[in-house]
């Protein structure tokens, strides 16, 4: 475990004397905000994302997160697999395999990426 962790943890204990509901309130505030946010180590933060054209976004393990074009179009493509998906604006995608994924900006656009929510 983390030190920092451990001693915030070993501190919220200690408070908890005082206040019951405070490790509880630390624990959904700090140490396992990092992990709903994300869900998993994607490399990329979940959020609406410019991309200037031809500009490559990439995602180390995509499974679960949707991408969703908001303005222009773009390439979709994931390690592996022999299938590509071209995504319009309004359109989207939920990638199923944990694979790298890559968008490829075909035009100037804006993505949404959509991590899948927290199972904890």
């Amino acid at each position: 475990m983390n030190i920092a962790i451990h001693a915030a943890i070993q501190t919220a204990i200690n408070s908890a004397i005082h206040d019951s509901r405070s490790i509880g309130r630390w624990l959904r505030t700090n140490a396992f905000s990092g992990i709903c946010q994300s869900g998993q180590d994607t490399g990329t933060r979940p959020g609406i994302q410019e991309l200037a054209t031809n500009r490559i976004l990439e995602i180390k393990q995509a499974l679960g997160i949707t991408i969703e074009c908001l303005e222009g179009s773009v390439w979709v493509t994931l390690d592996g697999e022999m299938r590509d998906v071209i995504l319009a604006a309004g359109h989207s995608f939920n990638v199923d395999r944990n694979q790298r994924t890559l968008i490829q900006a075909l035009d100037t656009a804006r993505v949404r990426l959509i991590h899948p929510p927290c199972t904890l």
